[in-house]
């Protein structure tokens, strides 16, 4: 077996692999945005119906740096679990 042969050999299956992976996350980043920002524009509408009162009230609270941690959360759990099957993908 030449070299160009054992070559040609070991990057079919490796380049294989690589474009999966990269369309699936690909995927699951496209979705992970969409569904931010429509969370979020679902949120800042419900905020902007309420009164001026109630939104500096929650600013004083601290309300807005509590959701922006709960927002982050979910964003970090979703896309943990997108990806937690590429360590399978790339065992042989």
């Amino acid at each position: 077996m030449t070299i160009a042969a054992f070559l040609i050999a070991m990057v079919g299956p490796l380049l294989s692999r690589i474009l999966v992976s990269l369309g699936v996350s690909l995927i699951t980043i496209t979705g992970l945005t969409v569904v931010a920002t429509t969370l979020k524009g679902q949120v800042t509408g419900a905020i902007g119906g309420m009164p001026a009162a109630v939104v500096q009230l929650g600013g004083l609270f601290g309300l807005w740096e509590a959701g922006g941690m709960i927002f982050g959360t979910i964003t970090f759990l979703i896309a943990w679990k997108g990806t937690s099957g590429f360590m399978a993908l790339a065992k042989v």
